[in-house]
């Protein structure tokens, strides 16, 4: 996969227990024990048998080169760790029942510890203390009337009752569809919660609780696989594993490490950089944060930018007239005004203190500081900024609860709205039309000023911006077509000289130009900016929606005419997925905006 592959990153030295298997073959089996019946075959780890007799069966697979240290020598932390891996679930004869990733003191496999049992307990050990087993499980079976259906996430502490379930099909994942997911668990000593976070072409699942593992687990941890089978079967595969932990202060000797996928070291680093003080702090808000966004005028006035009264931008946008509508951001909905005393037309922001970040929060008063904090990072971090392809904040409005800003007007409004074949009134346009709106100059001249801005943004200006939520619907253009980046809801300045990365609990920005590492983290960096730059750029030059899936026809010399025509069944792809593919098949010049340009053109360029 294209983000897999691409970032990569040299931890030159680390004391810490770490491990990274993008794939497994018979020269690891030394690393690892495996119950009768597991072991590696096809590249992945078999956690039960993938031959002969596969019904009814139960495996382990854990790995034994090293014990994983609960807590530091001094027992004055638990030791914070994460892990991601990709499991595979490959149903044979219907599906069942499940698998799990677990932590124990008692590393056997339990005897008759199949079918519901999934190889962590078994019918007279289930509930007991004495188990010492923590599992994240994964089950794909509704075996007893205690399952809550066959295709669920849940945590399990000494019983295979769950404390935790939810139902994967709530967010179209689906276990046993012979799919890889993505899979990251992240545990943070300090603050004792657990991070579960799931991935399945591009559908995704994130989940936080505490549990202190130490109440349930000893100080030498065996940790690894466990699965089982029923009177139905499946394959119940890993394909690959990175593994990593901080605070356990073993003290030995210090070991060279390889190269590790950009996700666990981003994980390791957002524990080693203070996300515990970010999950405690966004777990505990405050009455004094509270009160810190009722004071928005203070933290403004020095920027900049107009203050407005709230009547003058009334009158210009006639109350806020649905008839004025723009179009709505994630953080509000933006409206044409026009100003009499400054004889012109803005676009004023109407920020919602309701709307909710791409995280899944609900509580209407977290979600009210949520838009003040919007609001004021809007307007701090753009009032600095100045630029020739970003757009300019010409002032702001704090009063009777509106919160709003007045940013110059762009009539040809934003890219995506040229970009899908349809105008601001939703009237189809002729070919002719588009390719003269969007001519391969103007999309090159679109791309390159979206990446100067960015370029600025991150160092440029005085302070490096992040601003976490590049896309077409954020790109306004001016009447000569020239891109201006906008929409800095999200942004944020890394304070910290050398700083990289922003931390957050909630995940920010839009599916589908978001890296997988910020799927599973919330954790923004310069990386992450440029991933969703790279997917913009792919988004202008196909004209395809990061969100919507492309059919692929594998080695066929034109896609659009088996999509339109029906001669065969293409497979759904996102767009990162599909240019990755075509380019691997040598046929990038087919992932080009097909409705829009000639063959001949194309060609010649």
């Amino acid at each position: 996969m294209l983000a897999s592959a691409a970032l990569v990153i040299l931890v030159s030295r680390c004391s810490c227990l770490q491990f990274s298997y993008p794939i497994f073959d018979t020269s690891n089996e030394a690393d690892f024990g495996f119950s009768p019946g597991s072991g590696i075959a096809d590249g992945a780890l078999q956690i039960t048998p993938s031959t002969g007799n596969m019904s009814h069966r139960s495996g382990r697979v854990l790995y034994t080169r090293e014990t994983l240290k609960l807590w530091n020598s001094k027992r004055t932390a638990l030791t914070s760790f994460a892990t991601e891996f990709v499991l595979n679930i490959l149903p044979r004869n219907g599906t069942g029942e499940g698998m799990a990733f677990f932590l124990t003191n008692n590393p056997q496999l339990p005897g008759n510890s199949s079918g519901p049992w999934l190889g962590v307990t078994n019918n007279q050990t289930d509930g007991s203390p004495a188990n010492r087993v923590v599992a994240v499980e994964f089950d794909t079976r509704k075996s007893t009337m205690d399952d809550l259906d066959g295709n669920h996430v849940g945590l399990d502490v000494n019983t295979v009752e769950s404390l935790f379930t939810y139902p994967l099909s709530n967010v179209s994942i689906v276990l046993s569809s012979g799919s890889d997911v993505r899979v990251g668990v992240q545990y943070d000593g300090a603050s004792t919660v657990l991070s579960i976070g799931a991935l399945q072409e591009g559908h995704v699942f994130t989940h936080e609780l505490l549990i202190d593992l130490s109440q349930f687990l000893l100080e030498d941890i065996s940790f690894g696989f466990a699965a089982s089978t029923g009177e139905f079967t499946q394959l119940n595969q890993i394909k690959s594993w990175n593994f990593v932990t901080i605070g356990d202060d073993r003290g030995g000797h210090r070991k060279k490490v390889g190269l590790l996928v950009a996700l666990m070291t981003l994980l390791t680093l957002a524990i080693a950089g203070g996300s515990c003080l970010a999950f405690y702090v966004w777990r505990r808000v405050t009455w004094q944060r509270r009160q810190a966004y009722r004071n928005l005028e203070k933290m403004i006035d020095a920027r900049g930018p107009i203050r407005f009264k709230l009547r003058e931008l009334r009158s210009a946008t006639a109350n806020f007239s649905p008839d004025r509508k723009l179009g709505r951001g994630g953080f509000g909905t933006v409206y044409l005004g026009y100003l009499p005393k400054m004889n012109m037309e803005v676009a004023v922001k109407r920020v919602s203190t309701t709307s909710t970040a791409a995280g899944n929060n609900n509580n209407s008063s977290s979600n009210s500081n949520r838009g003040e904090k919007e609001f004021v990072a809007e307007v701090n971090t753009i009032s600095r900024l100045s630029h020739r392809n970003l757009v300019k904040l010409m002032g702001w409005c704090h009063e009777r609860g509106e919160l709003l800003l007045v940013y110059e007007y762009f009539p040809m409004g934003s890219l995506d709205k040229l970009l899908y074949s349809s105008d601001a009134n939703n009237n189809e346009r002729t070919e002719q039309q588009q390719q003269q709106e969007l001519s391969w100059e103007r999309r090159f001249k679109i791309i390159c000023g979206v990446a100067s801005a960015l370029e600025y943004l991150h160092h440029g200006s005085s302070q490096r911006v992040l601003h976490r939520d590049v896309k077409a619907s954020n790109v306004m253009l001016d009447a000569e077509y020239a891109p201006r980046l906008g929409d800095f809801g999200l942004a944020r300045v890394v304070h910290l000289d050398g700083a990289t990365h922003h931390s957050t609990q909630a995940v920010a920005g839009t599916r589908g130009y978001m890296a997988y590492e910020t799927l599973f983290t919330g954790r923004a960096s310069l990386d992450t900016d440029v991933y969703a730059f790279g997917v913009f750029a792919m988004e202008v030059l196909t004209g395809r929606s990061p969100g919507a899936p492309v059919l692929h026809y594998d080695g066929d010399d034109d896609d659009d005419h088996h999509h339109h025509h029906g001669s065969r069944r293409g497979k759904p792809m996102y767009i990162v997925d599909w240019v990755w593919k075509l380019y691997g098949e040598g046929r990038a010049p087919r992932a080009v905006d097909a409705a829009r340009w000639t063959r001949r053109r194309w060609s010649a360029w």
